[in-house]
């Protein structure tokens, strides 16, 4: 009897741990299934997502380099169409173009870092660097950054390369015209007298600040001022859309018209070095995020030290013929659209931006 019931524990054991083992490994296969359906399923909605991406941009004849910030995390990074069009040699997502007026957020951070080093106020005025000036007694440098400063300037190229800064600023100087007026007047002319003013101020040229204070800290690779491009590196060519891809720009602009652009648009960047522009100037590597808001002064919406703030939005667009640059997202970060074109979305880089964020938005 004693032996029987042995026998019957022994079995009842025995299938008992056959049920458990049994369990266990088909919890461990229904489990890998799931995740591997899951992982599918999260590929394949991220692939149809970016199909939506390409078809946006291909849709808007826009060629050039695109960059979609998701999560403060590269989500999607493309190059489109040639950069020589001729020769048939394509951008590349490395590739440096003019960024125009996008300069203008980099010599308007320098400013800031001056202000937050005590070397520099917001609220000085214009005459302690250039007296000459008309009205420079009644400008400040939150209106030169803001572009409110009654400052106007003809973009134009000059007649002789201006081939160092301090031509560049006799040709500002020389150009420029002041009124009172103190409403928004969008001028490049406000940045390069920044640019002299923080020549002034730290004793060194412009470039080697901006090497110095944004460059190196930032370990920026592909960043070169317009007259040091190096030689190996192809330079996008401008082009337009008219019916057709890749019609030449006819007003293209000149190395005259670079040397005219101290600090308001005379630098190249891929859009990747950009990125971490914009990422310096909340992760404490150039700024903490609230420390740049407060001295930029962001909550009062509009035209801040190079970008535009607008519903919890900001946005930034730069232009010089055929190439277009922009920027467009949250004020966090979170979600940003990075275009930089040797030819513009047809119908403007503003509403492609608008349309990529929005895709973006949903994901």
């Amino acid at each position: 009897m004693n032996r029987l019931r042995k026998r019957v524990l022994l079995i009842s054991v025995f299938c008992l741990l056959v049920v458990l083992v049994g369990g266990c490994f088909f919890y461990k296969e229904y489990h890998l299934i799931e995740t591997k359906q899951s992982k599918q399923t999260e590929t394949d909605t991220t692939s149809s997502r970016q199909e939506t991406i390409d078809q946006i941009i291909n849709d808007s004849h826009f060629k050039g380099t695109v960059l979609l910030i998701d999560q403060q995390t590269k989500f999607y990074e493309k190059s489109y169409g040639y950069a020589d069009v001729k020769n048939k040699y394509p951008n590349k997502i490395e590739g440096i173009f003019p960024i125009a007026s996008l300069q203008k957020i980099i010599t308007g951070a320098i400013i800031l870092t001056l202000v937050k080093d005590g070397k520099l106020e917001l609220d000085a005025t214009l005459d302690k660097f250039y007296p000459q000036i008309d009205f420079s007694q009644t400008i400040t440098i939150r209106q030169l950054l803001d572009h409110r400063s009654g400052i106007s300037m003809v973009e134009e190229a000059p007649k002789q390369l201006l081939i160092d800064e301090e031509s560049q600023l006799e040709n500002a100087l020389d150009t420029l015209t002041v009124t009172h007026n103190k409403e928004f007047d969008y001028t490049n002319g406000n940045y390069t007298l920044l640019a002299g003013i923080i020549a002034q101020i730290t004793g060194q040229s412009y470039e080697m600040v901006v090497k110095k204070r944004v460059i190196d800290p930032l370990s920026l690779t592909q960043t070169y001022f317009w007259d040091q491009l190096p030689t190996d590196e192809i330079t996008p060519q401008p082009y337009f859309y008219t019916g057709q891809d890749y019609q030449d720009d006819p007003y293209p602009a000149s190395k005259k018209l670079f040397s005219s652009l101290l600090g308001a648009g005379n630098l190249y960047m891929s859009a990747e070095d950009f990125w971490l522009v914009i990422q310096g100037l909340a992760d404490g590597r150039l700024f903490q995020q609230r420390e740049y808001e407060q001295l930029a002064d962001i909550d009062q919406e509009g035209y801040r030290a190079g970008l535009i703030y607008f519903d919890d939005l900001k946005y930034s667009q730069g232009s010089l013929g055929g190439y277009e640059t922009a920027v467009y997202g949250d004020q966090d970060n979170q979600k940003l659209v990075i275009l930089f074109a040797n030819q513009p979305a047809f119908d403007g880089m503003r509403k492609l931006s608008e349309k990529l964020y929005e895709h973006l938005s949903q994901i």
